[in-house]
């Protein structure tokens, strides 16, 4: 399939695989520096409350404290515009009330136990619909929807497209809070050094953090270095700047000494980003044949205690996109509640929707007897059809592939049977999903430098984080190959604000296309002088030379020079940088279909996945290891999204039930299915190599999948996420 690459389309491990395994690789949460001291932060224990007087008094006394802050010893920045660094409003447990920073742990530690803090209670309000009736307690000034509107959009005639429909279906749904349970939670360490700070941060977006943290502190962006050479796990949790970075870089320069905040476990269930709660109305209309004529979806998205972003736009878009359809109209609400703050969560706000859209499109199957994989076949997106409201075709599709290959390797059309067909107490089904998804898509900044020393080795020089995905080898598979020379002459240095440039944040799932095509275009720009250098010294038109295995050769003749000699009569290093810019007149999308096998005992309501088959189109893989990596650990998730993972509060108190990874069930390696990655390799135009992003998209597909094949089993439909023994039992008693 790729036999015309030498480097890319092979299976290639991590290149900083060792320091990974031997713990050599410096994580944030590996920095410790002379001198430094330990930052920890005081925590609301209410969901609301007024902050009326802090006694900072005999914490100070405390012998190993040296610094103490609090909201009066705050610059007046506000992240997302209404969030505080420290705050004197409580809006949910875990808001920061104030911060330290002593000699150990134990000494920061107690110096929280000696604040005190005079709370005044405030109303609470947990449940985002409760939260938009009049009289709700108010969590901000201006009422509890973000924007004071909710957000709609719309194409053709909705109520047209519902008169021409033979069948009207309409249906509630929700998805529950989660939270990402990143490896290494968040940390930062902070340090000035004269007038200048260094971050080292556990982050997807070095360069982010330093703009953000520049203008909080009004510093210089150049006064300010941000570095994260490893981290252990992101999944959009550590997508850009957070409180904890001021306050390190606040008390660090008060004591003078660097400073480390580490959150907890607990912290990062309490008050890191979550994936937010949404809750559903669909109404879709439909032919006999299976035509869609109408789509109405209605989201309110419970976004917790600040307004990080419009959570419920990013839902609708699956609704918007997937199908074809020329009457469409979304509201979407955007919610305050005292809960922690809803935030990017891998596939931000798609696997809500495509939970809703694809049970609601299951049940259309049903009504209509049609086969939901031909529903599906009959009613994607196609590539002409592209951005149905911007009239912008698909840059590439692989849709139909996805569904045809993903149904092959199942053995759908022969194993497919009508719901609650399957002998036993322990029954067997089959479940199918579709995703059309905007994550993989080019953004700018978009750039990288690609350095050739004299000796012929590379160093590539990026702003990607490498998040665990592989960016950094991607990186250098793709200067490799554009250069003719070997991986092992390739070495890459990432997320450095000081030696990299800005190529956006490894969320998105952008790097393949963002970052990849930085690199490229610097490799090919120092490919150019190369070639260029070569044609001196082998007096030849440069049209006719070529680079590879490390040489320059005149094609069609022996003559050649080595890149070693070359770069050995150069007067120094050569440098290629490049600089691209995002497409213009297409519709960037990934694609993928997921097919599941489930065993449901009906007597305990376990549900196990036996296989699940996920068929994505990727536009060309640049590393089929790490490719098929990302599809499974995506997976992975998803499916602890479909039957597990969900944050509980108790109603009454507003308080969180189960912050910790005992009682929050995640799926471990054993609970883990078969599962099968299939590459669709539509080659994309815009993608180096043709390649698109593929990070995110496997996480939305096999909720409603499972969902699907659950009911294919035992004949009960769900309408709400996780689907748990408890939620199985209960629904076939009501069956």
């Amino acid at each position: 399939m790729n036999h015309e690459f030498r480097v890319i389309g092979k299976r290639q491990p991590k290149i900083d695989g060792w320091e990974r395994v031997s713990g050599r690789g410096k994580y944030a949460s590996d920095i410790y520096l002379p001198g430094m001291l330990y930052g920890r932060i005081l925590r609301s224990p209410h969901p609301h409350a007024k902050v009326v007087k802090v006694e900072c008094d005999r914490a100070r006394s405390l012998s190993g404290v040296r610094a103490i802050v609090t909201s009066k010893d705050m610059p007046s920045f506000r992240w997302h515009k209404d969030m505080p660094i420290l705050t004197d409003v409580a809006r949910f447990e875990g808001d920061d009330i104030a911060a330290v920073a002593a000699v150990d742990e134990e000494s920061a530690e107690q110096a929280l136990d000696l604040i005190s803090v005079t709370y005044e209670a405030l109303p609470f309000v947990l449940d985002a619909e409760e939260a938009l009736k009049p009289g709700a307690p108010a969590i901000h000034s201006g009422g509890n929807l973000i924007g004071g509107k909710p957000v709609i959009a719309q194409r053709g005639s909705i109520e047209k497209g519902f008169e021409q429909a033979d069948l009207v279906y309409e249906a509630g749904y929700h998805t529950p809070l989660l939270q990402h349970v990143t490896s290494e939670p968040r940390v930062c360490v902070a340090q000035w050094e004269g007038g200048k700070l260094t971050i080292w941060d556990s982050t997807q977006y070095t360069f982010r953090i330093q703009s953000a943290v520049a203008q909080a502190l009004k510093l210089p962006m150049s006064k300010v270095r941000v570095i994260s050479e490893f981290v252990g796990g992101g999944f959009g949790d550590k997508g850009g700047p957070e409180r904890y970075n001021v306050l390190a870089a606040l008390l660090a320069k008060k004591t003078g000494r660097p400073v480390r905040i580490e959150l907890s476990r607990q912290e990062n269930f309490l008050s890191a980003h979550h994936r937010y709660p949404t809750t559903w109305h669909l109404k879709y209309g439909v032919k006999k044949d299976g035509t869609l004529t109408a789509i109405y979806a209605k989201v309110i998205a419970d976004m917790g205690a600040y307004a990080h972003f419009d959570g419920a736009s990013g839902a609708l878009e699956t609704m918007r996109s997937v199908y074809r359809c020329p009457n469409v109209k979304v509201e979407g609400y955007s919610v305050y509640t005292n809960k922690p703050e809803g935030g990017f969560m891998r596939c931000v706000g798609h696997p809500q929707a495509q939970f809703a859209q694809e049970a609601h499109m299951d049940v259309i199957a049903e009504k209509l007897g049609m086969d939901p994989l031909d529903l599906r076949l009959k009613n994607y997106a196609r590539r002409e059809d592209g951005d149905q409201d911007r009239k912008l075709p698909f840059s590439s599709i692989g849709m139909e592939e996805c569904i045809r290959k993903g149904a092959e390797a199942i053995g759908w059309k022969e194993r497919w049977h009508k719901a609650h067909s399957s002998p036993g107490p322990i029954k067997k089904g089959l479940g199918m999903a579709v995703h059309a998804c905007r994550h993989g898509a080019p953004t700018e900044p978009s750039s990288g430098i690609v350095k050739v020393n004299q000796d012929a080795t590379v160093n590539v020089l990026t702003g990607t984080a490498d998040i665990g995905g592989s960016q950094k080898t991607m990186m250098a598979m793709i200067a490799a190959e554009e250069l003719g020379v070997s991986l092992d002459a390739v070495s890459v240095t990432s997320a450095d604000t000081e030696t990299t440039t800005d190529t956006g944040g490894s969320s998105g799932s952008r790097q393949t296309m963002t970052g990849g095509w930085g690199i490229k275009l610097a490799a090919a720009d120092a490919k150019r002088q190369l070639v260029e250098r070569a044609a001196q010294e082998l007096k030849e038109d440069k049209a006719n030379l070529e680079l590879r295995d490390g040489m320059v050769f005149v094609r069609g003749a022996e003559k050649r020079i080595s890149l070693q000699e070359l770069m050995k009569k150069a007067p120094g290093s050569l440098i290629g940088r490049g600089t691209a810019r995002v497409p213009r007149g297409v519709s960037f999308h990934t694609f993928s279909a997921h097919f599941v096998e489930v065993e449901v005992d009906t007597r305990t309501g376990t549900v196990k996945v036996l296989k699940l088959i996920a068929a994505h189109d990727v536009g060309r893989a640049i590393n089929l290891l790490a490719t098929e990596n990302q599809i499974e650990g995506g997976a992975i998730q998803g499916i602890g999204y479909g039957l597990s993972e969900q944050q509980v509060f108790d109603r009454t108190t507003g308080l969180c039930l189960n912050s910790n990874v005992l009682d929050y069930k995640v799926f471990t390696i054993k609970d883990i299915p078969e599962i099968r990655p299939l590459l669709i390799e539509p080659i994309d135009p815009h993608g180096p190599f043709g390649a698109k992003g593929v990070g995110e998209p496997p996480y939305s597909v096999p909720a409603p999948a499972i969902a699907n094949a659950v009911y294919n089993a035992i004949g009960v439909r769900f309408q709400e996420l996780p689907i748990t023994p408890r939620a199985v039992l209960n629904g076939l008693l009501k069956a």
